[in-house]
């Protein structure tokens, strides 16, 4: 981020500061975790479920060169403290006001499956496009009400390009993320059954993801993909901005062409011939959207098309790994829904056989999760897949639905056991659940070399 003062500190988050405070010393560096602090940061005191950052303030501020963002009634009088009514919405004006300092076309990106993957791909073809240096990008999984703010509290000089992820499971929480943004591009990846306990219906959900389009002022632009079910809602009730409509054959931008190995994409500038390096048809899809926000960046065919060749993936998503005994591991664990299950099953039929599949809990499903559990073994059914392992309460039903071998266990660690004994050096196995059963767990034991099992 570029340096501020603390007087611009003071300005920024329309805060109060303590009797001793030094207005003319800078900071270039936000955080939220007290361990991070070295010096010249602002530590922003948020409450947290487990931890309350005010306890650690003192400890931060023992270093004269950075401040502290507390709540009013922080009982400390300490030097270089910045009071504000809620140090999280004092964030988010933080960085909201810190944003408009900056003329760079900000993408923002939300979807129920893929919008990881969509600003990984997006970023290394504005790398390509614009330069390395040039580009900021959300990192991690920084993409709620804290981690946002924390991205774009980043922006630096150097940059020509946010590329801003946004989640949500909770109506609201993108109308509230993209105004703070302001982007000039604005899309909905896809709207599937992610969160889907927190709504009554998939329109619920859909209606929640379109609140990203509320941010964007009449110059900017929405990406709307026409093959959505759910794209018209989003025209009537969402967006005021000038609009660019992708994914059908009336628009400027659709596949041509798809097979497993390619795709062609049609585009005003001309088609467009990719071969993903990443497993998964459905990826061909995150890449059309990635192609609609490129083009209306101003990036070129021949960037598009060299940086989605070169996207080699992301940690936890679809990620190739070789087992312990040489057997070919998908390491989709990151996290999970129906639909992200369905196009993993789907992503590996070409690869090596016999295959296995580890499958956990899918949680945040509502009244429906039986239901959907049980469309997951149905799926691994008409997949082919050979052993359907579980743990979990919730993937062990759904394993009574499975017509082929299976095997249920109560924890990760038995599972693990199960798969160094019996898994075969020529299987390809597919790791999946929600990101709380800690499937990454096992991933790692299994990617372990034998001397250290």
């Amino acid at each position: 981020m570029n340096n501020l003062t603390g007087r611009e500190l003071l300005q920024l988050t329309n805060g109060i500061s303590s009797r001793e405070f030094n207005f003319e010393q800078s900071i270039n560096k936000v955080i939220l975790d007290s361990r991070k602090a070295d010096q010249a940061c602002l530590f922003v005191a948020i409450h947290g479920e487990n931890n309350d950052g005010h306890a650690y303030v003192r400890q931060v501020l023992n270093n004269p060169s950075n401040f502290a963002l507390v709540d009013l009634d922080f009982a400390e009088d300490l030097p270089n403290l910045i009071r504000v009514k809620d140090t999280t919405l004092a964030l988010g004006v933080l960085a909201a006001n810190y944003r408009q300092a900056f003329e760079i076309p900000v993408v923002a990106i939300t979807g129920s499956n893929g919008k990881t993957t969509v600003k990984e791909m997006l970023r290394v073809v504005c790398e390509c496009h614009f330069g390395s240096e040039h580009v900021l990008a959300t990192g991690g999984n920084l993409n709620n009400h804290w981690g946002m703010p924390l991205t774009l509290l980043e922006l630096a000089s150097k940059h020509q390009v946010a590329i801003i992820e946004m989640g949500m499971n909770h109506a609201g929480e993108l109308d509230y993320l993209t105004r703070l943004a302001k982007p000039a591009l604005a899309v909905v990846n896809n709207v599937m059954f992610a969160h889907a306990g927190h709504f009554s219906s998939l329109a619920d959900i859909a209606a929640a993801k379109g609140e990203i389009y509320h941010g964007l002022a009449a110059d900017a632009i929405a990406c709307i993909d026409l093959s959505n079910q759910f794209s018209q809602n989003w025209l009537a009730n969402d967006i005021k901005s000038q609009i660019f409509s992708y994914g059908t054959t009336e628009t400027e931008c659709f596949i041509k062409e798809l097979t497993a190995d390619y795709a062609i994409y049609q585009t005003d500038l001309g088609d467009l011939t990719v071969h993903l390096n990443v497993l998964g048809t459905h990826n061909y899809y995150n890449a059309l959207t990635v192609i609609a926000l490129a083009l209306n960046l101003g990036c070129s065919l021949e960037s598009i098309k060299y940086g989605l060749e070169n996207y080699a993936g992301y940690k936890g998503r679809l990620e190739r790994k070789q087992a312990f005994n040489g057997a070919v591991i998908i390491d989709d664990t990151y996290n999970a829904n129906p639909d992200s299950v369905k196009a993993a099953l789907s992503a590996i039929q070409n690869l090596p056989k016999p295959h296995w599949f580890i499958f956990a809990d899918l949680k945040e499903l509502g009244e429906h999760e039986l239901e959907f559990h049980r469309e997951i073994a149905e799926a691994a059914n008409s997949c082919g897949i050979d052993n359907f392992i579980t743990v979990g309460k919730l993937a062990t039903y759904a394993a009574e639905f499975f017509a082929g071998d299976k095997i249920s266990f109560e924890s990760n660690t038995d599972v693990v056991k199960y798969c160094i004994s019996h898994l075969p050096e020529k299987a390809t196995l597919l790791i999946k659940g929600s990101n709380s059963m800690r499937l990454f767990d096992v991933a790692t034991q299994l990617t372990a070399s034998k001397n250290t099992l």
